[in-house]
């Protein structure tokens, strides 16, 4: 997949969309103005791909996630560094602040949800079900719809969420809310599969617990060699679990439950991820890096980095920015495939 490799100006003036060298957009093109809750818009794909000739630059969005459910067609897509090629049907989801582009063959056929993560909050849910599909999602990115009869139905909810959108009811809000939750229990039918899923049913508690977990690490990562350059404290899950008032082996039971993997590697994940940002979106030194995300030593981070992408920190940055960089070098130990991760020396 080709990247853009000239930075891009960013085009407000607030200081979350200066830290990166990709603009931070409402939605794509348009200037981000603020903090919003309760969000959900949803539009077809030729709207915003057809005059960029099919071509969604780098960018990120603060506030809210993206479903893009590609019915027809196929696109290449780049999460963080991480790039991917897709054949339709499938749905690709793009949590808030991971860095993405994406390019669709001419003419796809789909749609694209954008939905803060408040809007679904309060459905009615026996097994908290909404929850799940979303953290899965979270997880695996990328749902490949199974069968005919899945795709129709898909179709049919996008279809009337569409244009309940659009419609005057009173009631317009609740109605997208309830469309909304039954597209992501049709997605959560693929993900909990017996092809796709091999992990045990989770508890309402353990579904809670993981999901403070993500949301604590993305507050306390995402925020590192961006808007806070204080050194880190060294990263553990024992630090993590005294902070949520829950014990290590809860947790590990939790994140084993929902995602297949233990907490630790969990952890890792969300720093390699950090990490690429601050290589690939910053100009800062490699030292500087691993200072910030709480290394002692540069060795032992370029070690953990190496381990799991397969080059340098150093190397890394340089081939990505000469794209000189094989898919198969950027995808090595990413989504799908982290409980393969080594342990650290």
């Amino acid at each position: 997949m080709k990247r853009d490799k000239e930075p891009i100006e960013v085009p407000n003036h607030d200081q979350p969309t200066q830290v990166l060298n990709v603009p931070a957009y409402f939605l794509y093109g348009e200037n981000w103005s603020g903090s919003i809750f309760g969000f959900f818009h949803i539009e077809e794909l030729f709207v915003r791909n057809a005059p960029n000739k099919w071509h969604i630059a780098l960018h990120r969005h603060l506030d809210f996630d993206q479903l893009s459910i590609l019915l027809s067609g196929h696109c290449s897509f780049e999460h963080d560094g991480v790039s991917r090629r897709v054949e339709a049907p499938n749905c690709v989801y793009t949590p808030a602040n991971v860095v993405h582009q994406f390019d669709y063959s001419s003419a796809a056929v789909g749609f694209v949800i954008s939905v803060s993560p408040d809007f679904v909050v309060g459905l009615p849910s026996v097994e908290g079900a909404t929850n799940t599909v979303l953290l899965r999602l979270a997880e695996e990115r990328v749902v490949a719809l199974e069968g005919g009869q899945e795709v129709a139905t898909v179709r049919k909810l996008l279809e009337l969420i569409s244009e309940k959108a659009t419609s005057r009811s009173p009631y317009r809000r609740d109605a997208l809310r309830y469309l909304f939750g039954n597209l992501l229990l049709e997605l959560g039918g693929t993900l909990m599969s017996p092809s796709q899923n091999k992990m045990p049913q989770a508890s309402t508690f353990e579904l809670d617990l993981f999901k403070r977990y993500r949301e604590l690490i993305g507050l306390t990562l995402n925020a590192i060699g961006f808007a806070d350059d204080q050194r880190t404290n060294p990263l553990t899950v024992e630090l993590f679990a005294q902070r949520l008032s829950a014990t290590p082996y809860t947790l590990n039971l939790a994140c084993q439950h929902i995602s297949g993997i233990p907490a630790r590697d969990v952890l890792q994940a969300a720093v390699l991820e950090q990490a690429t940002r601050l290589l690939l979106y910053t100009t800062k030194p490699v030292k500087e890096i691993s200072f910030l995300l709480g290394y002692s030593h540069a060795s032992h981070f370029a070690r953990f980095f190496k381990q799991r992408r397969g080059t340098t920190p150093e190397a890394f940055r340089k081939a990505c920015t000469d794209g000189s960089l094989g898919e198969a070098a950027i995808n090595s130990n990413v989504h799908g495939s982290i409980a393969n991760y080594e342990k650290d020396a």
